[in-house]
């Protein structure tokens, strides 16, 4: 399987994800907060409760990670899609 990417990063609960400050409405699915050590966390909604966290960034990483896994959404989500919620 070389052409799949395995994804070692967590699944968390949503609630856990959007703690600090939270950006969700400018692309449906991808979630990016930023914790109080000035990290964005960039994450994948796959279902109502969960969120594979998919980079941990500085800000002047962020936007270029941003536009990496915006296009891969869809991806993600049809890759978990049949995981039931912890």
């Amino acid at each position: 399987m070389p052409d799949r990417h395995i994804y070692e990063t967590p699944i968390i609960k949503i609630t856990e994800f959007t703690r600090g400050l939270l950006e969700r409405d400018n692309i449906p699915g991808l979630l990016v907060n930023c914790d109080e050590n000035g990290y964005y966390n960039i994450g994948i909604q796959i279902n109502d409760d969960e969120v594979v966290k998919v980079a941990s960034v500085l800000e002047d990483e962020a936007m270029a990670k941003i536009e990496l896994w915006k296009d891969k959404v869809d991806v993600i989500r049809e890759r978990y899609k049949e995981r039931l919620p912890n």
